[in-house]
């Protein structure tokens, strides 16, 4: 698979990830447009989990408004997400329009999986894998990593997302208790990364590692040969130090 393919397949991974998780939820739904526009809803309350993507390498600034337009009445948190940092101003146009008016850039980046990532990271902490019993549990960890209220999590930490096949949730603890969490999705041979979070007092310590660590682990001994995650700002250097690399830098239009 060639450079450009795997990006394309990864920008897919991740939009499959998304319409997994919206067919868990009561109301969650998606479709795809001719030309590379989807648009999906979880119901989940943050903007990025009810989005219309362009998920092909050009957008198509007519179909984006036209699947945009579903969303106009919508009470949910949206946004609009392009695969690059420049675009058809039509469709800054039409994100004003919808009262989108932030613009934020989020990289995407790739990690090829190599027999190194077998192995975690020494640390005195403990990473496990949790199932949907412990929901509550990871519902609060979450909420304490990213430092938002616990009922925002409340979708992301359901029973049928933990005990989904594809899906793994990841709490690392110490005597202190939990420290940090991570959650892993598997997408033929790709697996996405996503919530890594850290409590704040223990932040800096190698935790945020060894929870990205334990999703890219258990990935390779499933057969995935890349890892795919969308950055943030705070965590792109951890990311860059473990061997992942910018593919792509998106653009999210929200509110």
């Amino acid at each position: 698979m060639g450079k450009t393919d795997l990006v394309d397949a990864a920008a897919e991974g991740w939009l499959a990830t998304l319409v997994m998780f919206a067919a868990t939820q009561p109301g969650g739904s998606h479709r795809r447009g001719d030309h590379g526009t989807c648009a999906v809803v979880t119901t989940a309350p943050a903007p990025a989990m009810n989005a219309v993507f362009a998920v092909g390498p050009e957008a198509d600034p007519a179909e984006i408004a036209e699947f945009a337009a579903s969303f106009a009445s919508s009470p949910l948190p949206w946004s609009i997400k392009v695969r690059s940092d420049r675009f058809d101003d039509r469709i800054a146009v039409t994100a004003a329009e919808h009262g989108l008016g932030q613009r934020t850039t989020q990289p995407f980046m790739l990690k090829d999986l190599t027999a190194a990532d077998a192995e975690l990271p020494e640390s005195a902490a403990h990473v496990r894998s949790l199932s949907g019993e412990e929901s509550a549990l990871y519902q609060s960890s979450l909420a304490a990593g990213f430092e938002a209220p616990a009922e925002f999590f409340e979708r992301l930490a359901a029973p049928a997302i933990m005990n989904h096949p594809a899906m793994r949730a990841y709490l690392v603890e110490t005597e202190d208790g939990p420290v940090a969490t991570a959650f892993g999705v598997l997408v033929g041979e790709l697996v996405g990364v996503y919530n890594i979070s850290v409590s704040p007092e223990h932040r800096r310590q190698g935790y945020g590692r060894l929870a990205t660590a334990a999703v890219l682990r258990d990935a390779h001994a499933a057969g995935a040969h890349t890892a795919f995650l969308g950055s943030s700002e705070i965590g792109l250097p951890l990311y860059e130090e473990m061997g992942f690399r910018i593919a792509e830098n998106w653009t999210i239009f929200h509110a």
